[in-house]
């Protein structure tokens, strides 16, 4: 890849996508960003190119929106900006009971984390098909290796991204196309920020001492993206429990994620 080389990367202006972002440009990629906050984008975009000299696009918009991919695709394709390498980063999830949940958070969620990743999966990988060429990196979780109580629907959600990454993979791979799905495990970025943090304190499993560096979960990212690979876990002690849970019966594997899961009553010690 070289200094013509456009990435897209989705939630680009804050954690992981922003890492990546870095990487990516100090690499002489051209990049477009895309996420809800407009001024965000702009410093971000600053930022990188005073840094490394590299061209940096913008595109502010909310793509947890009905319709949102379809639109950021014709964006492109008006602007006749070549998308080489997509990164589907923006997600998020709710740490709760599923039925506390309000049920239009559960769709607009759904529609970030599953809906959105499918369609720009479908728009750019069927340019990068038509072209016999470009490079996909989804990011799914460790969730997505097993049930997930208090995180159920986040939890489905990365396991669809995971499943489908490695099928579209085996799809593409004939074509020039190359599909990657990346899984860390809680990473310390805003994803956390509208959590309680007294509800998930001390030694529970997404208390801030055990998040990983997103610097960490990124570089693992563009190395697969560029490197190629079909799915990476990132951290050795994630890989260790995914491992773990292929030995283990289910019910047992959905009883230890939900005593780990369990949001803290607000005072309660960490199990």
């Amino acid at each position: 890849m070289n200094h013509d080389t456009t990435t897209l990367i989705t939630g680009g202006s804050g954690g992981i996508g922003l890492e990546m972002a870095r990487l990516l440009a100090a690499r002489g990629h051209r990049l477009l960003l895309v996420s809800r906050d407009a001024g965000r984008l702009e410093a971000v975009a600053s930022e990188l190119h005073r840094t490394y000299g590299t061209e940096v696009l913008v595109h502010a918009m909310d793509l947890s929106a009905p319709g949102a991919a379809q639109s950021l695709f014709e964006h492109t394709q008006r602007q006749e900006v070549r998308i080489d390498a997509l990164v589907n980063n923006a997600g998020f999830g709710i740490v709760e009971e599923h039925v506390a949940i309000e049920a239009a958070q559960i769709q607009q969620m759904l529609q970030l984390d599953v809906v959105a990743v499918a369609e720009l999966c479908h728009r750019y990988g069927g340019e990068m098909k038509r072209r016999q060429a470009g490079r996909i990196l989804n990011v799914a979780s460790t969730a997505a290796f097993q049930p997930t109580p208090y995180f159920a629907a986040y939890g489905a959600a990365k396991a669809f991204v995971l499943n489908f990454s490695e099928a579209l993979a085996k799809e593409l791979e004939d074509h020039g196309v190359s599909v990657g799905c990346l899984a860390p495990g809680p990473t310390d970025t805003a994803f956390f920020d509208g959590v309680d943090p007294r509800r998930i304190a001390g030694g529970h499993f997404f208390g801030k001492a055990g998040r990983a560096d997103p610097r960490e979960v990124a570089a693992a990212g563009v190395e697969l993206l560029l490197g190629g690979g079909l799915t990476r876990v990132v951290g050795l002690a994630n890989r260790v429990m995914i491992l773990g849970n292929r030995f283990v019966p289910r019910t047992v594997v959905a009883a230890v994620s939900k005593r780990m899961l369990r949001p803290l009553a607000i005072g309660e010690a960490p199990p």
